[in-house]
């Protein structure tokens, strides 16, 4: 038997058209950015090329995040990945220096913390489906 969706259970499904159109233009910056290393493309607007699709990749994940209704420890480390894209995006224009130095650093250091977190989560879910294994035995 099939039902039909009522106007409720719609308002409750994100409308996600623009973040996959956000992430199809990141993907094609990308593609571009690949091509920029060509010699007759100045590092100004390298610069820019890689700039952009970390941008628009970490703003469309951002909106995302924010349509899904994950819980706000979920949520948070999220915004924070996606804030790390556009901190980085940042990072590409800045010129040599410090302060490009301090951001790119901070960069990596949240870049690091959500690998930790994901991996830890994927731990305890291994140790979780390993201990019920070992209770059906």
């Amino acid at each position: 038997m099939s039902t039909t969706p009522t106007l409720k259970t719609l308002t409750r499904v994100p409308n996600t058209v623009g973040v996959r159109s956000l992430m199809v233009i990141a993907l094609a910056f990308a593609g571009l950015l690949l091509l920029s290393n060509l010699p007759f493309i100045s590092n100004t607007l390298h610069s820019y090329l890689s700039s952009i699709p970390l941008a628009i990749a970490g703003i469309g994940y951002a909106i995302l995040q924010l349509r899904a209704g994950t819980s706000r420890g979920t949520l948070f480390k999220r915004l924070l990945l996606a804030a790390t894209f556009v901190i980085w995006a940042v990072d590409q224009l800045l010129p040599s220096g410090r302060l490009a130095t301090v951001v790119g650093d901070m960069v990596i250091a949240a870049y690091v913390l959500d690998l930790y977190w994901i991996t830890q989560e994927q731990v305890a879910t291994v140790n979780s489906t390993s201990d019920s294994d070992n209770r059906s035995t």
